[in-house]
């Protein structure tokens, strides 16, 4: 059973392969995080994607569709991540 969605934002964060720095960020909406699920499986005790999950290359695809975020920019590692919400 999911428990219910904790007040969150998430974001599709961009860190540089050279000095790790958050180089981009772009919000997701609750929509999209549902869908994400379906293609970044998170943790069995973080249904909500609370925790960090790294975007792997063979998935990218399927995040650019959901998101429509464009090309991945190959000089960035990305993340999907959850922060405090209002």
């Amino acid at each position: 059973m999911v428990r219910e969605e904790p007040h969150v934002v998430w974001s599709l964060d961009g860190f540089s392969k050279q000095d790790e720095f958050l180089r981009m960020q772009r919000a997701i909406s609750r929509e999209q995080t549902i869908k994400l699920r379906e293609v970044i499986s998170p943790d069995a005790d973080d249904p909500w994607m609370t925790y960090c999950y790294d975007v792997p290359l063979d998935a990218w695809t399927a995040v650019e569709e959901i998101l429509q975020c464009g090309p991945l920019d190959p000089c960035l590692d990305y993340q999907i991540s959850a922060g405090a919400g209002d």
